[in-house]
């Protein structure tokens, strides 16, 4: 009987110091990442047989084990990749929105005052002081846009860097669930699981999945293959697969990702539907949409203005008498446009031609604008080109109009008059209909067999000439000035407005999906947590209740002693 109350007391004493061991470790970890609450589980030692039956020999511990939910610890790992990628995304979108600033500071306000120079120069084009102010504008609108085009490039290049070392810190946590992977496997044959070690191995996934969305596969000897999300193996036992970045081969500036191959030291560019969440998501997905959206925008904005601001210069002559040539170059990117012109002579606000009424018209119509389309007059047409105007029953305003070149003769050009709509020409050449020029009246003309007549002529005193300054100054008004997303504005400022309007939407939506991801992910945290996290109130109680196992087994070892010393007295 001695020798029982030992044995079930040792065996109660141990399971009891087990537990408190057990409960401790639980309260020492409570606020580790990745921890999962451990238990001991009990069982009833099988009983000695005697002639008087089976006698019990008290308990044995079977195991520890951890808490764990399978289902809960996916949803959290596919909520935090959601909630990584969002954020990832949303903190370069805010960088990329300081790139177009609103008010002064930005490229809209600085094009607009540009324009608003040659208000000056339509007032006194000899005025050389107003033309350096249409310069010294336009240099700063251009220093606006390099500096926004720049920035864009430093954004991509902060990009690229960040997807390399995602991608590095990737691998890094491949090899280190390889490596444990290898560990838990060595443990297969002992019939019980390395708890830590699996936590561990657990936390690794949890933190890849914060890099890249994967899936997992438990294998038979305990090993965890893993997957990115769009099923390219990525851990397969204790062997990993290598990710690489390489460079877009469209765009070198952009970064793609590979599997490498150390054999043949060779990259193979994995599918970017590979890449479905995560930090790497969210900054190829910033790189292949956001910035593609924004510098397209800009570049159009950019490129749409400056072209036709050239286009505007090249029609007309400069101080010199000499057809304007461009004021920028290199239009085509936000980064590389340059000032073209820099002496105030080389702005072209005079008009090669000019339009003027006859002292003899009987109507009350006044030239209100005229302006170039072309550098010159139609082929073989030369000036002064005379506008007359006939009465005709078949126009809707009851007149037409006749465009003849020097000399008289057959009219090249013969349309109906539409108030409120500009007079032009056209070409004289069988199917071409180009006008040379576009003129605007104020009042109405008189009709007759011919009536009133106006007259295009070539500019005889260039220097005094405003005629293209006015055609820049209504550039600030024309409905096909500047375009953005395919569609054209009526002002540059209105243009510039819906690109950052275009900019802010996306910040906007990026900030909604990272706030949704964020609670999502939050959310199932806490469920998980609350399943398989340590409780301390618990754990508090759990020591009590354990402490007092223990010391209850103490007392029956002490009991066993002194049964023990009163038999070992009563055989003397």
């Amino acid at each position: 009987m001695g020798t029982g109350i030992f044995s079930m007391g040792t065996r109660a004493m141990f399971a009891a110091q087990t537990m408190l061991d057990t409960v401790g470790h639980n309260i020492s970890n409570a606020n580790t990442p990745g921890y999962s609450r451990q238990d001991v589980q009990l069982a009833t030692e099988n009983g000695m047989f005697t002639g008087a039956g089976f006698f019990g020999r008290g308990v044995q511990v079977v195991t520890i084990t951890r808490s764990t939910n399978e289902f809960l610890s996916q949803e959290v790992n596919r909520n935090l990749a959601a909630e990584s990628s969002d954020q990832t995304r949303l903190d370069k979108l805010l960088q990329l929105e300081k790139v177009l600033p609103t008010g002064e500071s930005g490229l809209g306000y600085a094009a607009g005052q540009m324009l608003n120079a040659f208000v000056d120069v339509a007032n006194q084009p000899q005025d050389m002081a107003a033309r350096q102010v249409v310069l010294s504008r336009a240099r700063e609108w251009v220093s606006r846009v390099n500096t926004a085009g720049q920035q864009l490039v430093e954004i991509q290049r902060g990009v690229a860097m960040d997807i390399e070392n995602t991608v590095d810190r990737i691998n890094a946590l491949a090899e280190e669930i390889a490596k444990a992977n290898q560990a838990i496997a060595s443990y297969k044959g002992v019939g019980h699981t390395p708890n830590d070690l699996m936590d561990k191995r657990d936390q690794l996934v949890r933190n890849l999945s914060e890099l890249a969305q994967v899936t997992t596969v438990k294998a038979d000897d305990g090993g965890l293959n893993v997957f990115l999300g769009g099923g390219q193996l990525l851990v397969l036992g204790n062997e990993t697969q290598e990710l690489s970045v390489i460079a877009d081969a469209s765009n070198s500036a952009f970064r793609r990702i590979a599997l490498h191959n150390p054999i043949n030291n060779t990259d193979r560019e994995l599918d970017q539907s590979q890449i479905t969440g995560g930090a790497l998501h969210g900054l190829l997905t910033f790189q292949d949409t956001d910035i593609v959206q924004t510098e397209t925008q800009l570049n159009a904005f950019v490129q749409s203005f400056a072209d036709r601001l050239n286009e505007q210069q090249r029609l007309g002559l400069d101080a010199e008498g000499v057809m304007g040539t461009d004021l920028f170059s290199n239009t085509t990117t936000a980064a590389g446009i340059r000032l073209a012109l820099n002496v105030p002579k080389g702005i072209a606000a005079a008009s090669p031609f000019v339009a003027t009424t006859d002292v003899a018209n009987k109507g009350t119509a006044t030239v209100d604008s005229f302006r170039m389309l072309q550098t010159t007059l139609p082929s073989g047409v030369t000036a002064p080109v005379s506008i007359q105007f006939y009465e005709d029953a078949g126009s809707p305003s009851g007149l037409r109009y006749e465009v003849t070149a020097a000399g008289g003769g057959a009219p090249y050009w013969t349309a109906n008059w539409d108030p409120g709509e500009p007079i032009t020409d056209g070409d004289p050449t069988p199917g071409v209909e180009t006008a040379s020029f576009e003129m605007l009246i104020a009042g109405t003309p008189t009709g007759g067999s011919p009536g009133d007549t106006l007259t295009v002529s070539e500019t005889i005193y260039f220097l005094g000439n405003n005629g293209n300054a006015l055609s820049m100054l209504a550039l600030r008004d024309d409905a096909t000035f500047v375009t953005v997303d395919g569609a054209s504005y009526a002002t540059v400022t209105d243009a510039y407005s819906q690109m950052v309007g275009s900019l802010g939407v996306l910040v906007q939506s990026g900030k909604t999906s990272a706030e949704i991801s964020s609670t999502l992910s939050t959310n199932s945290q806490q469920t998980l947590t609350g399943e398989v996290g340590v409780n301390l109130d618990e754990e508090a109680a759990r020591l009590i209740q354990y402490q007092q196992s223990y010391q209850a087994a103490a007392k029956m070892l002490q009991v066993a002693q002194k049964v023990f010393d009163i038999l070992l007295e009563t055989s003397r």
